[in-house]
């Protein structure tokens, strides 16, 4: 022996079961073709489903499912916590009061308070 595994020292190297496990590499133009027709078709919108004008994305393009404002808020402290970890109180207020603006969501004084003081708190 010469100390390489050659086709003949594996167990089923040569069997036929050996082709069908590999990749296939020999489409033909038929399949090309449907697979190009299946990525061409549009799947039409629930009947519930608000629909834009044509050239228009005036929402989240992923929107399954509408969100309270409690949920959009704990999603939006889980997003500040990760960027201003580690800022000043000031930094922290800045950021939500203008966090709270882009997303419209609107909260008392006390409320920017306490969010911001859950955002300083050493964790």
């Amino acid at each position: 022996m010469s100390g390489t595994a050659s086709d003949d020292d594996e167990p089923g190297a040569n069997s036929p079961d050996s082709a069908k496990d590999a990749p296939r590499t020999d489409r033909d133009a038929s399949s090309t073709r449907e697979d190009q027709r299946a990525a061409d078709e549009v799947t039409e919108p629930h009947e519930d489903t608000p629909i834009s004008p044509p050239g228009v994305q005036d929402g989240p393009a992923l929107a399954m499912h509408t969100t309270d404002d409690a949920a959009r808020l704990d999603g939006l402290i889980a997003q500040l916590r990760a960027d201003v970890a580690g800022e000043n109180a000031a930094t922290v207020e800045q950021a939500v009061r203008r966090r709270l603006d882009e997303v419209g969501l609107s909260l008392d004084g006390a409320e920017i308070d306490r969010v911001v003081t859950e955002l300083t708190a050493p964790r």
